[in-house]
């Protein structure tokens, strides 16, 4: 402790571990699991983070086809239509921005673009509430897509912090709390709709989003040092030759070229999904009930993607990535077949089973294949070419579901990922990712405490 002016202070309640009277003692089990393992203080407080923050995004972001048709658009099928302009609109902003992003990343930090993600969501959301028009409407998406992005950033922050052993349970975690967001976020925002109306939602979510950005900034440390780049600065062309160089990483361009497909066909369905339960539950009245839906299957996938990030430190990462897609494949198609509300939603519960394997997974495979140090440019990247292909997802879904109908979106989104699956399998089969050491939690803390003692523990 400190004596300033007579007064002293105190480290912050929860610095100490005085208040467990059981555990006084700095080199007991409890004192090396919560205090010298930073990692995990971090790790948790993204996770809650992103959580919050998803929370905010998707208690609005499934319901933007219905309050498109707030603006006096006629039928569905305009509707559809501008839904796909939306989903477009803030997928090419999001396109354009992450490299910049993410080479910012690795010159400043990663918490720094963790809060201004969040900080400028949360702003964008704020000023949906106010729109009077669908091209203000517009607008505020593209700012969305251009300012956002707390996935990628919160991933990258944590895949430069976290243990090598321990990267596939943190990876996973992380994509749990986006699917976890996922299905809480409609469920409230079903219920904010329903009773107060959109623009009390639209503010609600705002406020979420900026206290989560808030609580990165006072609680996350980032012990960053930036390395110099003199030839960088020199030839301004620092990003151009990084991102030829990861691209020559032969793993990482089969990932790239994967996860921007399975992009684009998720970016198919997103404006489909909402009016497709609008049409089969013959109602306008379908906020709540399509909350509800989509939070029970975001629910399940979060659940999912908890276990398949821990599952493919045990079978393996490709394994579990292929069945992934061939699971995601075999429900799509079954979704498109739906006669009811009650088949569609359940389909969309079991097929979360597997779409919850898919991203975690693919961002533990990136991880291990590219150097810590340019991770955060791989992901600015990657993230740059899947917002390209959700950018055209949209507007490809919106035509053809006004073309073809909702129904043979869904068999044509399946057979996307029977092809990815494919194509990885064959691709990925013959490159050997280095697996992580698995250590028992409870071997290496006996084996950290013999070391502090001195190896008097007999």
């Amino acid at each position: 402790m400190d004596v300033k002016g007579g007064r002293v202070s105190r480290p912050p309640f929860f610095c100490s571990l005085k208040w467990l009277r059981l555990f006084p003692k700095k080199g007991n089990a409890l004192y090396l699991y919560t205090m010298e393992i930073p990692w995990k203080r971090n790790f948790y407080i993204l996770w809650i983070g992103q959580l919050i923050a998803i929370i905010g995004f998707q208690a609005i972001q499934p319901f933007l086809p219905y309050y498109i048709q707030e603006f006096d658009v006629e039928g569905l099928d305009e509707a559809l239509i501008w839904a796909g302009y939306m989903g477009t609109a803030a997928g090419l902003a999001m396109a354009i921005s992450s490299p910049v992003w993410g080479a910012l990343a690795d010159r400043f930090g990663r918490k720094a673009m963790v809060v201004r993600a969040m900080l400028g969501g949360g702003i964008t959301v704020l000023l949906m509430a106010y729109v009077t028009s669908l091209e203000q409407l517009l607008v505020a998406r593209c700012m969305q897509g251009m300012l956002a992005g707390t996935v990628a950033a919160c991933i990258t922050m944590v895949s430069t912090t976290t243990p090598r052993q321990h990267l596939g349970y943190a990876l996973g975690m992380m994509q749990g709390a986006v699917m976890l967001g996922a299905a809480v976020g409609p469920l409230i925002g079903g219920e904010l709709i329903e009773g107060f109306g959109y623009h009390s939602c639209f503010l609600g979510s705002g406020i979420m989003v900026l206290l989560a950005g808030a609580a990165v900034q006072l609680w996350v440390r980032e012990d960053f040092r930036r390395e110099p780049q003199e030839e960088s600065k020199k030839s301004g062309s620092g990003f151009r030759k990084d991102a030829v160089r990861l691209l020559k990483l032969r793993p990482f361009l089969i990932m790239m070229i994967s996860l921007s497909l399975i992009q684009f066909a998720f970016g198919i369905t997103m404006p489909v999904v909402p009016l497709f339960l609008q049409q089969l539950a013959e109602t306008d009245d379908i906020v709540g009930l399509a909350g509800r839906v989509i939070s029970l299957a975001g629910l399940v996938g979060a659940l999912s993607s908890a276990l398949m990030g821990r599952w493919s430190d045990k079978i393996g990462a490709q394994r579990t990535l292929v069945g992934g897609l061939l699971g995601t494949a075999v429900f799509l198609a079954a979704q498109g077949w739906s006669p009811t509300v009650m088949a569609l939603g359940t389909l969309m519960v079991l097929g979360a089973i597997a779409t919850g394997a898919v991203r975690p997974v693919a961002n533990v495979i990136i991880a291990r294949i590219v150097p810590e140090e340019d991770r955060g440019k791989a992901f600015g990247l990657l993230t740059s070419a899947n917002a390209f292909s959700w950018a055209l997802g949209p507007s490809v879904g919106g035509y053809l579901g006004v073309q073809l109908g909702f129904r043979p979106v869904f068999y044509i989104t399946a057979g996307l990922f029977l092809l990815v699956s494919i194509w990885v399998w064959n691709a990925m089969k013959r490159i050997q990712l280095e697996e992580p050491e698995r250590k028992d939690l409870r071997q290496w803390l006996k084996l950290s405490l013999h070391r502090r003692r001195g190896g008097r523990d007999r």
